[in-house]
């Protein structure tokens, strides 16, 4: 038996170097050096009031500041006085009669409510022999004092008004009244309350608030305290993430802005033992300070709440809520409170606070990496600095929690005095056996689950952690867990995360439930109700340890090497529901299996058949791919849930089993069960079943006639049947069919009836071609068609009108001929993918150009080819390789789709139907596809640039128009003006290029292959200071080129949109790059020349006056005389650094653009950059970066 031993991943170069730069990080916080300031009036109170005061203070051990020596004259007050304010948790001001006498008193007030607005302290106001009202107002002896003053101060009524709104702001705050009670039972108050407040505050001390302030300011965001309206905010977490925390920091900075606050701790467990009106009577004391008010009923203090808290502004927080009654009760609605008031709730558990209509929710990550260091450094060493033989070792702890506060703290403090060798110990036991005291405060969230809920959690836990959503709930749905919901309330509960559609888990968490899997039976795998790790598997059957305990063995990281084991190793798990193995070879047959199983994977199962005795009633999926079996089971067995097989890869299967009693089967994969040769008639009967593969059953040579009882199929795949000569006739009765594949078989002639199947999309036929069938309906067809031959039909297609929704369409390699496509083939609107590879076809039906919605048309190896016909304006894909007849397709292309590309590989015999060979094909199309697309659609950029504000972090968008076109050739055309031999070309761009009338890029490259069987990239790369953009195609290796092609393509200008221009002037470089690959090679030699053209709108509407020289100032032409040299500033120059980066990350990258690898590239680029530098600023191109 084997014990978990959890990976300690790190990457071991970036880690160390975090290591180092951390090591010596310190954790430094923040001390306050008193806990009380008193200010006061000497004159007024030092001998009675103020001195009593600071005496019970004192007693009380609260350590505070009174200035004994003050002689409160004139207006500045030393330095230390205000350091002393500034380093005061509280301030006491005690408002006398004449306080606003004294401008050494208020210059005070002044510096604490400067220290109260930055939430350095909290300010707590004593009225002492004054009404609140006159000290607020100024009135009485405060306005005698102010009026004063500002007589005195008439040079500076500033520092006046400064001290009135700091009096009227203090005066505002509820505080402490002199009247009617005693001086003794005041300051007994006053203390009281101080120290509370003391006590609570020396939580924040320590090095637990690592991080808090980014986090505290995502709450200010929800809570956004300058709004009147009443709010409630969320703060929802694992256990030990640090929801409290954070909570208090809230508290402790925000709780001196309202009128009353309130921290209600650990609201949980403290209504569990005392009930919830314990904590209503500490909520309204705390709000109201009312010692004589008691509640004994949970109704009465609902209602107590409500009346004496609605129209005060309070700041609440209840920590740790884990039921709807305990807000209810505490916080029912917002208008228990006063406008302005703020409701904090922390909570694992979400569902709380959504169904309390708490939409504002927080929800706190683990710490990061630096963070994290720097808790754990604060707890495990104190004051001390770490060794260097601790920086692996903290690296490692750091590891294991993973960034959890709770982890970091309680494994540093444990750690924390200890040796080094303690510590690798604890490290090492920690890969065994979890931590006790973090597992005790993560395992409150699973304890408030019910039973299918833990159930559901711990096969997480143990089986499905990083695994996909769909795939998991399949089979926990299998197990009538109704994983719907109870994977929604472990998302609620904080005890796993949906990323990505994949089921994630805090490894902290999983371990936690690993250990509650183990907990009764610690060194017994038999007994444990899950079975993960290999070792643990192996152990329990081969030695015939399992019980009926175990529900689930799933191996974790499967062995590839074989497993041997007996045949009585099951027989003890009378209760698995769950079994997924592979490679297990056994020395005997199976003597039982589970009747409870409801899920089994067995890759690999080496026996011919499953055991008679098995039968399992709740079986919903069996899969036995790559398997020796033979047959499932004889006779008729019920499998009612069974809802999928699979037995792909199976190669001794001969038949498949009697399915009638099998109801509810939806998928049957038996693909490449290449001795299957018979599949049972009761599978036309199926009426649940979606999917049906016979992928490459070579061997199969019958299949039902019957199915008009496959009410439900929608894909059926006969693809590489090659023994397969009939469909059922009846097969249009599959009415919800939608994708149908018989490429590879012998079949001929297509069922007339699949005409019905009106929600058929995907069709394919592929190479069903060979000799006529001699039948009856054969001899129909030719009657039929006269015209045709018997030696030269090919696969017989019948009407196809009634296939409306059809979209994709293979025909190829089916030895089809002119005339051999229905006529009703214009019908098919719905239809985007045409493939005719492979045919016989001299010409192409007209009614191919009323496909409208037709994107792809594939002809590749039409030899006999010679001519297109109209083709639909949609057409994005046309692939003509190894057309080798074809001449003419310049008619047959008007086409409008904004992106286009155009294969005509070793179609030698293209010629023009002009003979004017001042105007290529190529330029031809280009022209022809510039005009109906560009010069209708194209919407200048500047004018679009210049109704957007400059500011904006997002540019607009543009539509993106792409041309290509691939076709014999060895010269560039003479509309590129600007050619080079060899893979690249640059040049300085002329003044005034980038105008209202520039359309784009044109660019062409002349290149080569050798013979080769791998498939072809030809890649290139553009790029100006308007922006750059990479381009490229692939082809499969299915042809050879047998001499030089050419490559134009066309990029329009929206394809830089990423940049938005400010300025367009002269002296801009542009360049081009191309490179040739197939595999691991790269050559950018096999690209033998290149040009480039910049297209303007006047291009368009003159090619055919374009034929190389330039007749007019064109500025389409670039400056080669001094190819870019001097003309790139250095921002540029970094730009092609970027790139050249960008592309260095692996050796197999290094191919895209070897030009851009070479330091002497980067260095003709950086040539006579003094040149560029001194040139005026308003002769560069500014650009602005979007969404920086």
């Amino acid at each position: 038996m084997s014990v978990n031993k959890r990976a300690l991943d790190f990457s071991s170069s970036s880690a160390k170097e975090q290591r180092s730069s951390l090591s010596s990080a310190s954790c430094s916080n923040s001390q306050w050096k008193y806990d009380v300031f008193l200010s006061f009036r000497g004159e007024d109170t030092r001998n009675n009031f103020t001195g009593h005061l600071y005496a019970a203070l004192d007693l009380r051990g609260i350590y505070t500041f009174k200035d004994d020596k003050r002689l409160e004259k004139g207006t500045d007050i030393s330095p230390e006085l205000l350091q002393a304010i500034e380093s005061s948790r509280f301030s006491i001001i005690i408002l006398s009669k004449n306080y606003a006498s004294s401008t050494w008193c208020l210059e005070e007030l002044a510096k604490i409510v400067e220290c109260m607005d930055t939430e350095k302290s909290n300010v707590v106001p004593v009225f002492y022999q004054v009404d609140p009202s006159e000290v607020r107002k100024q009135r009485g002896e405060f306005k005698t004092d102010f009026d004063r003053h500002e007589q005195d101060f008439r040079d500076n009524l500033n520092k006046v008004k400064r001290w009135r709104s700091a009096l009227t702001r203090v005066a505002s705050i509820s505080g402490w009244h002199s009247k009617d009670r005693s001086e003794a039972d005041l300051i007994k108050d006053i203390v009281d309350d101080i120290s509370r407040k003391v006590n609570k505050s020396f939580w924040s001390d320590g090095g637990d608030l690592v991080g808090i302030d980014s986090r505290v300011k995502k709450i200010y965001e929800l809570l956004e305290t300058e709004c009147d309206d009443i709010r409630f905010v969320g703060i929802c977490g694992m256990g030990g993430i640090g929801k409290t925390t954070l909570a208090r920091a809230v508290h402790e900075r925000l709780q001196n802005k309202y009128k009353g606050s309130c921290f209600l701790e650990n609201v949980r467990e403290v209504s569990g033992k005392s009930g919830l009106a314990y904590l209503q009577e500490i909520l309204l004391y705390e709000f109201l300070k009312d010692t004589n008010l008691k509640i004994y009923d949970y109704h009465e203090g609902i209602n107590l709440i409500r009346r004496r808290l609605c129209r005060k502004k309070v700041f609440l927080v209840l920590d740790d809520v884990h039921q709807l009654e305990q807000l209810e009760g505490l916080a029912g609605r917002d208008d228990w409170f006063g406008p302005g008031s703020r409701i904090v709730v922390t909570t694992r558990d979400e569902h709380v606070l959504v169904s309390h209509g708490i939409d504002r929710i927080y929800k706190p990550e683990g710490l990061y990496y630096n963070e994290a260091h720097r808790l754990f450094v604060s707890k495990a060493f104190k004051h001390i600095q770490p060794t260097n033989d601790h920086v692996e070792l903290i690296h490692h702890a750091l590891g294991y929690a993973k960034g959890l506060p709770l982890a970091l703290k309680v494994l540093g403090s444990f750690l924390c005095d200890r040796s080094v060798h303690e510590w690798k110990s604890e490290l090492e036991k920690l890969q065994e056996v979890p931590n006790e005291n973090i597992v005790k405060i993560l395992r409150i969230s699973y304890d408030g689950l019910d039973k299918i809920e833990k159930k559901i959690f711990l096969d997480v836990a143990c089986f499905f952690n990083g695994k996909d959503k769909d795939r998991t709930m399949k089979i926990l749905n299998g197990c009538n867990f109704y994983p719907d919901i109870g994977l929604r309330v472990l998302v609620e509960k904080c005890l796993i995360t949906i990323a990505e559609n994949k089921l994630q888990m805090h490894d902290l968490i999983q371990e936690m439930g690993w250990e509650i899997v183990r907990e009764q039976h610690p060194s017994e795998p038999g007994k444990w109700s899950r079975l993960w790790l290999y070792e643990d598997v192996y152990y329990v059957l081969a030695k015939n340890m399992g019980t009926p305990a175990v529900e689930a063995i799933i191996p974790v990281g499967q062995r590839e090497e074989i497993t041997h084991l007996n045949g009585q190793s099951f027989s003890t798990l009378s209760n698995l529901r769950l079994l997924i193995i592979s490679n297990v070879h056994l020395s005997e047959d199976i003597e039982y299996l589970s009747n409870e199983l409801r899920f089994l994977k067995w890759q690999g199962y080496p026996l011919k058949s499953l055991p008679s005795s098995f039968q399992p009633q709740k079986l919903f999926q069996l899969s036995l791919c790559y398997s020796r079996i033979e047959y499932l089971w004889k006779g008729v067995k019920p499998f009612r849930e069974l809802k999928t097989i699979k037995l792909s890869y199976s190669r001794n299967l001969i038949r498949t089993p009697d399915f009638t009693m099998v109801p509810n089967l939806a998928r049957l994969d038996l693909q490449y069960c290449t001795k299957l040769h018979e599949v049972d008639q009761s599978v036309g009967f199926l009426r649940r079943l979606i999917v049906l593969n016979l992928d490459k059953c070579e061997s199969l040579v019958q299949f039902p006639s019957n199915v008009s009882g496959l009410k439900s199929l929608k894909i059926l795949n006969l693809h590489g049947c090659s023994k397969l000569d009939t469909l059922p006739l009846n097969l249009g009765q599959v009415e919800h069919l939608e994708e149908l594949d018989v490429s590879g078989t012998a079949i001929r002639q297509v069922p007339s009836s699949i005409v019905q199947l009106t929600n058929l999309k995907t069709l394919s036929l592929r190479g069903c071609k060979g000799e006529p069938p001699k039948t009856w309906s054969f001899s129909l067809w030719s009657w039929m068609l006269p015209t045709r031959k018997p030696d030269c039909i090919g696969l017989l297609l019948p009407p196809l009108a009634g296939l409306s929704v059809l979209k994709t369409l293979d025909i190829s390699d089916c030895n089809l001929s002119d005339g051999a496509i229905p006529n009703d083939f214009g019908s098919l609107f719905s239809l985007e993918e045409l493939k005719l590879s492979g045919n016989n076809f001299v010409s192409l039906p007209d009614c191919i150009s009323q496909l409208s919605k037709l994107k792809i048309l594939c002809l590749e190896k039409c030899q006999k080819l010679q001519s297109l016909p109209k083709l639909p304006p949609e057409i994005m894909f046309l692939g003509a390789e190894d057309c080798t007849s074809l001449k003419t397709i310049s008619s047959a292309l008007e086409l409008t789709s904004q992106e286009i590309a155009l294969h005509f590989f070793n179609c030698f015999q293209l010629l023009l139907e002009t003979q004017d060979m001042n105007n290529s094909l190529v330029i031809l199309l280009l022209k022809r596809w510039l005009q109906i697309n560009e010069m209708s659609n194209h919407d200048p950029m500047l004018q679009e640039i210049s109704n957007h504000d400059p500011m904006l972090q997002e540019p607009p968008s543009f539509p993106s128009h792409q041309f290509h076109i691939r076709l014999p050739g060895s010269e560039i055309p003479g509309f590129f003006c600007c050619r080079r031999e060899g893979s690249s070309v640059d040049g300085r761009l002329p003044s005034g290029w980038l105008n209202d009338e520039f359309m784009g890029f044109a660019v062409c490259a002349v290149f080569a292959l050798p013979d080769h069987s791998d498939d072809v990239e030809i890649k290139g790369y553009i790029a100006t200071r308007l922006g750059s953009s990479n381009f490229s195609f692939s082809y499969r290796g299915f042809t050879t080129i047998d001499s030089d092609h050419l490559w134009l393509g066309y990029l329009s200008r929206d394809i830089f949109h990423h940049n938005i221009i400010t300025t367009s002037n002269g002296g801009e470089g542009v360049f081009v790059f191309f490179n040739v690959s197939w595999g691991e090679n790269a050559f950018n030699s096999l690209v033998k020349r290149c040009g480039v053209r910049l297209v303007y709108k006047q291009d368009v509407e003159n090619f055919e006056q374009t034929d190389g020289s330039i007749t007019r100032v064109d500025p389409g032409v670039l400056d080669f005389s001094n190819p870019i040299r001097g003309q790139i500033s250095m921002p540029y120059i970094l730009e092609f650094s970027k790139i050249r980066k960008m592309y260095s990350r692996t050796p197999s990258e290094y191919r895209w653009y070897p030009n851009l690898m070479r330091p002497d590239f980067l260095a003709r680029l950086a040539c006579s950059t003094t040149t560029s530098e001194s040139e005026s600023s308003s002769n560069r191109l500014t650009i602005t970066r979007g969404g920086r």
